[in-house]
C-alpha cells in the first residue's frame, strides 16, 4: 500500500478485473456510426452520378453496391448505442464491412492515383478528378470509421458480457490442515 491507497483490484467474480464503461464510450460509438453512414452515402452518391452520366465499370458498381447495402444495414446502428440493452452485437458486421471498404479504397486508389486521373474510371477524358479524389477520400473514411467501430463495438461487448450473470464467490486461501477429532 502506498499513501493509504489499497492495491487490490476489483474483480468481476470470474477472476478478471472488473471492466468499467467510459462515459464517452457510447457517444463515441454513435459519432463513429454517424460519420460512417454519411461517408457511405457520399460514396454512393458520387458513384451513382458517375454511373448515370458516364461509361461505368465494375468498380463503380462495387462502390454503389457496398455503399447502398452499408447505408441500409447501418441505419439502425445510428440509434443502437443510445439503448442500454445494446451490448455491441454489430462488431462482426463492422469487421466484415471494414474489409469491403478497404477493398473499395484500394480500387479507388488504383483507379485515380496511377497514370493520369482523367483517363481512368468512369471513362476516358472525364475531367472530374476532384470528384474522383473525393470518392477515394470518403471510401477511406468509411473504412477507417468501420475499423474504429469494430474496436468500439468489441469493447462494448467485452464490457457487457458478464453483466447480469450470477456472481461467483471468490476462492479464499484456507488452511490445509483439518481440525483434530476429539475422542
Amino acid at each position: 500500500m502506498a499513501f493509504g491507497r489499497s492495491s487490490a483490484v476489483a474483480t468481476n467474480g470470474h477472476g478478471a478485473p472488473a471492466a468499467r464503461s467510459n462515459s464517452l464510450h457510447r457517444p463515441a460509438l454513435t459519432a463513429t456510426h454517424v460519420l460512417h453512414w454519411i461517408s457511405s452515402l457520399i460514396v454512393m452518391s458520387i458513384a451513382a452520378y458517375f454511373i448515370r452520366n458516364y461509361r461505368n465499370n465494375t468498380h463503380l458498381v462495387y462502390w454503389v453496391s457496398i455503399a447502398a447495402i452499408d447505408a441500409i444495414l447501418f441505419l439502425p446502428a445510428l440509434l443502437l448505442p443510445a439503448m442500454k440493452s445494446y451490448k455491441g452485437y454489430l462488431a462482426p458486421l463492422h469487421w466484415i464491412f471494414s474489409y469491403l471498404w478497404l477493398t473499395a479504397f484500394i480500387f479507388a486508389a488504383q483507379d485515380y492515383n496511377y497514370n493520369n486521373c482523367e483517363y481512368n474510371s468512369p471513362g476516358p477524358f472525364v475531367n472530374k478528378c476532384s470528384l474522383k479524389k473525393t470518392l477515394e477520400a470518403f471510401a477511406f473514411l468509411a473504412f477507417l470509421t468501420n475499423l474504429i467501430g469494430t474496436l468500439l463495438e468489441g469493447r462494448l461487448w467485452d464490457i457487457n458480457r458478464f453483466k447480469g450473470k450470477r456472481e461467483m464467490a471468490p476462492i479464499t486461501n484456507q488452511s490445509t490442515t483439518a481440525p483434530h477429532a476429539v475422542v
